[in-house]
């Protein structure tokens, strides 16, 4: 899924997109969650966006942690 795509849809449609990505590659999934907190870093009003981004990169870094 593109960032703009995530960026226009719902917070909840696009965690449940993320979460999807997170069990298939979790490392696309936190490179991912990371290239949407930059361009959320920009944006006024989306702290639930960049919290909801913050929660998929720290699950991808334990699913990564676990595959190590």
């Amino acid at each position: 899924m593109s960032l703009q795509a995530l960026l226009n849809t719902s917070v909840s449609d696009a965690q449940i997109s993320l979460e999807g990505m997170l069990r298939e590659h979790p490392a696309r999934a936190a490179r991912t969650a990371i290239d949407l907190l930059e361009v959320l870093r920009k944006r006024e009003g989306a702290s639930v966006r960049r919290k909801m981004a913050a929660t998929i990169l720290r699950k991808a870094a334990k699913a990564l942690e676990v595959e190590a």
